[in-house]
């Protein structure tokens, strides 16, 4: 199909042809918007083409017959991720995240006036966009029950924008002395205030994800009813195009004007915005399997001890006591005893009251002991051992009575 004008702004392409206006990423070809657009011009019906012009800026593109003329102007990145994040498209918010960092990144080599500006921002303590909005990302895949994913994009942020003890919320019961000094970011506020209890946030997610699904007729259903809704949208269209994308990003907000209607706009109308339609309703006496609750906290403990692990030897963390306090429990929550005699072997914050009682409760003796010795306490320790491996204990003992009288 020949196009009618071609035009070009910042990283994208604007096609229009006798179907409507086509906008592609110029940087991988690929189409992300159509946008219904129809004229009836005897000038473009006879010279097969139509005026189209592109700001250098990249802020707008226009395209005129002889009665009207369409401005096009991008949606702004941020607005386009928060929008998708909204709509849970996680893939699709990323990908344009990283995209458009990588973007500025590429146009800012040899730019010491932005290195330097970018430079500034961290050193001040000043989150960019993107930073933010991977902060959201990270706390909405959490709330998913996507724990190493969300944990995975909460790992590669600074810590002026992110905090590991923020999770210390989701183990109210472990962290109690902690919460009140705990920081409470609300990013773009699509998580809430802080995340819930772990347990709380799994039975919630399990109850949405049962109270979401639909039978294989329920689903022709909704497609049949979002078919009808688009056509009354496009017929209600009047002079004004506002549009979402079809793909990944909503590109841009569209604007048509004609001598008569310079004074006016029009939108959509407000009939065409319907509040989503839940198609099953759970039973009041909905209860999530047990075993799959347990499953899913078993899941993010492992995960959140992983990400802990990871991050705990970062500089500029804060309540690092907290910190260490958390991963111990969970560590002996998930049975990972290996891990357990690491942390407590080598330099660590622990509350050591705490760690202890988290110890004894889990039985993890040898461990405790070494917690002990850890700390100076090398009599405690060895009465721990004497508790908690009374044979073996006996026994090393009776081989050093032995070995030292033959070396007598």
């Amino acid at each position: 199909m020949t196009p009618l004008a071609l035009a070009a702004a910042g990283l994208f392409v604007v096609a229009l042809c006798d179907d409507g206006v086509h906008v592609f990423d110029r940087t991988n070809s690929r189409e992300v918007q159509h946008i219904d657009y129809s004229h009836d011009d005897a000038y473009v019906r006879l010279t097969q083409r139509l005026p189209a012009a592109g700001d250098a800026g990249g802020s707008c593109i226009c395209l005129a017959t002889s009665s009207q003329v369409l401005r096009l102007e991008p949606i702004a990145i941020e607005q386009q991720v928060r929008e998708l994040l909204k709509r849970k498209q996680f893939d699709q918010a990323l990908d344009l995240i990283h995209n458009t960092q990588q973007a500025a990144q590429a146009s800012d080599l040899g730019d010491a006036t932005a290195i330097a500006a970018d430079a500034a921002d961290a050193a001040g303590g000043r989150a960019q966009w993107h930073h933010i909005a991977l902060a959201q990302a990270g706390l909405l895949l959490l709330l998913e029950c996507e724990f190493e994913r969300g944990l995975q994009l909460l790992q590669d942020l600074p810590p002026f924008v992110w905090q590991p003890c923020q999770l210390f919320s989701m183990f109210p019961d472990i962290m109690a002395g902690w919460l009140p000094r705990v920081p409470v970011r609300s990013y773009w506020g699509l998580h809430g205030q802080q995340l819930p209890p772990l347990a709380e946030l799994v039975i919630d997610t399990l109850e949405l994800r049962a109270a979401t699904a639909t039978t294989p007729r329920q689903q022709r259903w909704r497609q049949g009813q979002q078919s009808k809704l688009q056509l009354q949208q496009e017929h209600e269209q009047s002079v004004t195009y506002i549009t979402a994308s079809k793909q990944q990003m909503a590109n841009y907000n569209s604007t048509a004007s004609s001598p008569d209607s310079r004074q006016q706009q029009h939108g959509k109308s407000s009939s065409s915005r319907g509040s989503a339609t839940s198609f099953r309703a759970l039973p009041s006496s909905y209860d999530a399997d047990p075993s799959v609750v347990e499953a899913l906290v078993q899941q993010g403990k492992t995960a959140v001890a992983a990400y802990l692990s990871a991050v705990r030897v970062q500089p500029s963390m804060s309540m690092l006591d907290g910190i260490d306090t958390l991963l111990l429990s969970l560590l002996c929550d998930v049975g990972d005893a290996a891990a357990v005699e690491l942390l407590v072997e080598g330099p660590n914050a622990a509350a050591a009251a705490a760690a202890a009682a988290t110890l004894r409760a889990a039985g993890r003796w040898h461990a405790l002991a070494l917690l002990l010795m850890n700390n100076r306490q090398p009599q405690r320790a060895l009465d721990t051992w004497k508790v908690g491996q009374p044979m073996v204990v006996a026994c090393t003992i009776r081989f050093l009575r032995l070995a030292l009288g033959v070396m007598s």
